[in-house]
């Protein structure tokens, strides 16, 4: 098939156990965050050859994918609601709608709400990348917003903030400190790594870079796994590998 991680993908189907083995079909991703991949049309058109096939069990190469996506009819609500992302990315997109306004539209579909509660979480998990990739596809390197015309670099930025905006140490922690106070804590993280050059041993700023990278962590720990361990690495914050004896324990009691 023409898949969507990639332009190629290949699906094993086996009929008599209604069994189909997906493997990384339906990245959320669609492609990895930091490479030129991800085909849209292919995903929609590799979910009309699953639908038709009507398996029983779908099998992906990741297991939180098999319980997100795990279905003939919620790939084929996906196909719907994609197939609508699109079109209103691509309209906005030509209409000069940078990326952040894109996200900050909150697109739904019409019928998602009222008909596709099996959806709701697969749809949410999709459509920030989906976002991402089309940009990406169909924008230029100078953006609407005029980012791309010039160069500035992060010293460029400290320069801003402090040689010419005068701000000192203590207002930037708590101008981070507020922006965290209100659930913004990817401006948190963005002011204090532009400030960080200028005050590199502050541990004012330290402890207010790790407090939000940690809350970033926390949001996008259970939907989102490259961000978390990207955050996580920010943070300084290693996620123990799972004890097997533990894991043990956990499926005895379950038991």
């Amino acid at each position: 098939m023409r898949g969507g991680e990639t332009h190629d993908a290949m699906l094993i189907y086996l009929p008599d156990e209604k069994v189909m083995f997906m493997a990384d079909v339906i990245m959320p991703y669609l492609g990895a965050p930091f490479a030129e991949e991800g085909d849209l049309q292919g995903l929609l058109d590799t979910i009309d050859v699953i639908v038709s096939r009507d398996p029983q069990h779908l099998l992906h190469g990741h297991e939180p994918l098999t319980r997100q996506f795990s279905s003939p009819l919620i790939l084929s609500h996906l196909k719907t609601d994609l197939a609508w992302l699109r079109d209103q990315v691509i309209t906005a997109i030509r209409r000069g709608d940078d990326r952040a306004a894109i996200h900050e539209a909150n697109l739904i579909p019409p019928d998602l709400l009222a008909n596709q509660p099996d959806a709701y979480e697969p749809y949410y998990i999709l459509r920030e990348h989906v976002i991402d990739r089309l940009y990406d596809q169909h924008v230029g390197y100078w953006e609407a917003n005029l980012q791309g015309l010039s160069h500035p670099s992060r010293a460029d930025r400290a320069d801003l903030l402090v040689e010419y905006l005068g701000l000192s140490e203590s207002q930037i922690v708590k101008a981070a400190d507020r922006l965290a106070a209100d659930g913004k804590y990817a401006m948190a993280t963005q002011l204090i790594e532009t400030a960080e050059p200028k005050f590199p041993n502050s541990e004012a700023l330290k402890r207010a870079k790790r407090f939000a990278y940690l809350k970033l962590m926390e949001k996008n720990q259970n939907t989102d796994p490259f961000k978390f361990i990207i955050y996580s690495a920010k943070a300084g914050e290693q996620t123990p590998q799972i004890n097997p004896k533990n894991v043990k324990e956990m499926r005895g009691a379950a038991r």
